[in-house]
């Protein structure tokens, strides 16, 4: 797994939907662990009704925000 460009690693980890389990494999190497941590720790799941504009430009004006989304 050490040989695979990060592009790949990235791809893989997207599919993966749970923080533990991002986590879990963050902890097996450290290449994984100093690629995928930052991820981790900047995590935040965020729910709301589709119909939540205020929410929607709250993301919008504030870039930094939805960065993680």
């Amino acid at each position: 797994i050490l040989l695979l460009p990060l592009e790949l690693i990235d791809s893989v980890t997207d599919l993966i939907d749970g923080c533990s389990d991002l986590l879990s494999l963050a902890l097996t190497c450290r290449s994984l662990n100093k690629h995928l941590i930052p991820s981790v720790l900047n995590y935040h799941e965020i729910r709301a009704p589709f119909e939540a504009q205020s929410l929607g430009n709250h993301l919008v004006e504030n870039a930094r925000l939805s960065g993680q989304v």
